[in-house]
């Protein structure tokens, strides 16, 4: 490759190691990344899916002139001064940056939901701190947010300050003696290193693999290879040399092409909600090495004159090169407080014109930021203390920022606390019963009871437990509903506390004898199976359970249908062959401890792999399949899953209407669906199994909406799982569907 000082299609040499063909390289990585943010946040039908790979383009960025700037320093001066690089990087970033965050602080304290509030503040925080990026792989999946945080794209700076924090002593370590070879040499093992725990931790925690530093170092350190291997070139002959540039510039060309095509076909968002299917790509994994090469290519070749940098030396895109780290910062806040603006709540999008006024507007916004606040403090146009009080400085300010972000939560968390209250669960507990009372169940299996068809119960076994009472509303105020607003999102049920939901890469149950509920004495045996949602009924099946005296077993895994079928996974985003080994060694296991009760319940969305797969009598006779694993001496009770409110996410919604919360009911259109309760009819059909509806306990009526709260009870926890709360109140319910099913098994069989 040439040398960065060498005479290019721009004119002369370039000083400073200035290149042109690099800042244009840089509009294109932030145009990227805001038209990909702006086509997200208004649903609109035509997104670069992509774009969020622009972000990759500025790591190679990074590590390719931060490399080159400490290797010139070492061979320069014989040293790495790291009080001068550090007071560069705060003169760079830090002003530009505490100013974004301070406005969005204030403004976010204005506009964000009381609910989100407190979140959100400490996301601000945890920005000024530079561990944004750790925060979220902790908190936030970048592709399936339970709420899109203003401060979500820090994460990025995150990554870069982190990298800024260790590089330079990494690189004076191995630069002792031969500068270029020992960082050559450990540029490498990193880039391999950090390139295989990429590919793993893709594949096991992708929220893990897309934030850290650890599975991003290789896309820095593949730009510092570059770094080091610039001028290499210089020493062969004049004809090698030329034609060695003409094959890098056809390479510059394939690299563009593909790194245009990466952006419109890679999505990390791939699966839809309703078992619509799009194409998924797990990121970063095997896809990033197509944007990570694409740039170290773009770079070596930027500088030939028949090469890309033709066009990426263009003004206008490295005007907004010039601007991009200005318009990075400023651009995903707009969209997002701009949303809350015009809508009201981040659950209802823009239009793509709004979206697009507001991306755009960001350019003339980041203009300002970058001539008034980047620029004086970049160029020294403002009078600065020495490097070591620069960087003090820096990071004094940094902490005021994220001390008043601290301040910012904890005052919206007491303000949260004083409107919604802080009520918790039911108060109560259902009373432990004689663990003898067991039921009796005939051995013939007539067919399965009609949806809503309640038989008269006889002697053999009645219902354990009476209804709640119902309080009915004094009020449509939120403050003393059950869970408070506060607690709803996580009113979780008692399996998922006790690690005995399975997670994604879970493939075998509980050890046996751990996870049992109910009465873990009784001689009567129930096992729930299923997914997530059958996890949220829980409390209901429990209470049963416990009235009973029975003793209740789980086996139950996130986003894990009983059905025989190949399934991919909406969080993982691939073929969900966890599942697949699952739902055998569930079955294994009911064999190994037969229970008396199966009762399996699920989502009504089944992501499919195969589109054969994708109708309804498909997706019904795999439940049928699999449920027909279960031992035949176990009778099986399937409880259809409820309507949903699949776009709203009731907890919020409830924030931003305090005193009514009728405002969240959501349509029964949007709540029943095409096909809800449609599979499990049909599967309880095929396989004599009982069926239980829970549709209008859940809602009721035969038309209008569907309520958020029922009885001072918060239904939903987020946009498609019960409150445990609320759940537990189903319990007298179930009781009597399950008793009326088991008493007409028990009742003898009509001759024919």
């Amino acid at each position: 490759m040439q040398s960065t000082t060498k005479r290019n299609a721009g004119g002369p040499a370039e000083k400073d190691n200035f290149r042109p063909d690099i800042e244009g390289l840089r509009g294109v990585a932030v145009l990227l990344v805001v038209l990909f943010h702006a086509g997200m946040l208004s649903a609109s039908g035509v997104q670069i899916r992509g774009g969020f790979i622009g972000v990759d383009l500025f790591f190679v960025v990074s590590g390719y002139l931060i490399t080159g700037l400490l290797i010139r320093e070492r061979e320069r001066n014989g040293k790495i001064s790291f009080s001068r690089f550090y007071a560069r990087r705060v003169k760079r970033i830090l002003p530009a940056a505490a100013v974004v965050l301070l406005v969005t602080i204030v403004l976010s304290a204005q506009l964000v939901t009381l609910l989100q509030r407190p979140s959100t503040m400490q996301d601000g925080a945890s920005a000024a701190l530079s561990i944004a990026n750790i925060r979220f792989a902790l908190t936030t999946d970048y592709f399936h947010p339970d709420n899109f945080s203003p401060f979500l794209h820090f994460w990025s700076l995150g990554v870069e300050e982190q990298f800024y924090f260790v590089w330079p002593a990494i690189l004076a370590v191995v630069a002792w003696k031969r500068p270029r070879l020992g960082i050559g040499i450990a540029l490498a093992a990193i880039t391999v290193v950090s390139l295989a725990a990429s590919l793993v931790v893709t594949d096991a925690n992708p929220p893990m693999a897309f934030y850290m530093l650890p599975t991003r170092a290789w896309q820095l350190s593949a730009g510092g290879l570059l770094a080091v291997g610039a001028g290499s070139l210089d020493r062969l002959p004049g004809a090698i040399r030329a034609l060695f540039g003409r094959f890098m510039a056809i390479l510059g060309w394939v690299a563009l092409v593909a790194l245009l095509i990466a952006a419109w076909t890679i999505t990390g968002g791939g699966l839809a909600v309703a078992g619509v299917n799009q194409p998924s790509t797990p990121y970063p994994g095997t896809a990033a090495i197509i944007p990570t090469l694409a740039g170290v290519l773009l770079i070596a070749s930027g500088a030939e004159r028949l090469g890309p940098g033709v066009l990426l030396r263009l003004m206008p895109i490295r005007f907004i090169g010039k601007i991009s780290y200005s318009l990075y910062l400023w651009h995903w806040p707009m969209l997002i407080l701009a949303q809350l603006y015009l809508t009201g709540s981040q659950q209802i999008a823009m239009s793509p014109l709004q979206a697009l006024i507001v991306a755009a507007f960001a350019i003339p916004v980041a203009t300002v930021s970058w001539a008034l606040i980047e620029e004086p403090f970049r160029r020294g146009q403002i009078p600065l203390p020495r490097p070591s009080r620069i960087v003090a400085a820096g990071v004094a300010v940094m902490v005021v920022v994220a001390i008043m972000g601290t301040s910012f939560a904890w005052g919206a968390d007491a303000q949260a606390k004083s409107v919604f209250g802080d009520t918790a669960a039911l108060p109560t507990d259902t009373p432990e019963p004689d663990p003898t009372n067991t039921p009796i169940v005939a051995t013939t299996v007539p067919p399965s009871l009609p949806p809503g068809a309640t038989p008269t119960p006889t002697p053999a076994m009645t219902p354990a437990l009476t209804p709640y009472p119902n309080q009915g509303a004094g009020s449509f105020s939120v403050a003393g509903l059950r869970p408070s607003v506060l607690n709803a999102a996580t009113d979780y049920e008692q399996p998922w506390h006790d690690n005995c939901l399975g997670w994604e890469k879970t493939t075998v149950p509980p050890a046996w004898g751990k996870c049992v509920y109910g009465n873990p004495k009784g001689t009567y045996q129930v096992a729930l199976i299923g997914d997530s949602h059958a996890s949220a009924l829980f409390p209901a099946v429990n209470a049963v359970a416990k009235a009973h005296g029975w003793k209740l077993v789980v086996y139950l895994k996130i986003d894990c249908s009983f059905v025989d079928m190949p399934m991919q996974d909406f969080l993982l985003q691939r073929e969900y062959k966890e599942c697949e080994t699952w739902n055998p060694n569930v079955i294994a296991r009911l064999k190994a401890h037969p229970p008396d009760l199966a009762i399996v319940s699920q989502s009504r969305w089944i992501f499919w792999v195969n589109p054969s797969d994708s109708g309804l009598t498909a997706q019904s006779n795999a439940m049928a399949r699999e449920i027909q694993k279960i031992p035949s001496s176990s009778k099986v009770v399937i409880i259809a899953d409820p309507p949903l409110p699949t776009a709203v996410k009731i907890p919020d919604c409830l924030s931003t209407n305090p005193t009514d919360y009728r405002r969240c009911a959501f349509s029964r259109a949007n709540a029943f669906g095409s096909a809800m309760g449609k599979r499990e009819q049909s599967a309880a059909k095929q396989t004599g199994a009982g069926l239980i509806d829970l549709t209008s306990n859940i809602c009721p009526g035969s038309s209008g909406p569907c309520p958020a709260v029922i009885n001072g009870m918060i239904v939903w926890r987020d946009e498609h799982h019960v409150t445990a709360t609320f759940a537990k109140s189903l319990a007298p319910i179930v009781d009597a569907k399950l008793v009326a099913i088991m008493d007409a098994w028990a009742a003898p069989v009509p001759t024919p």
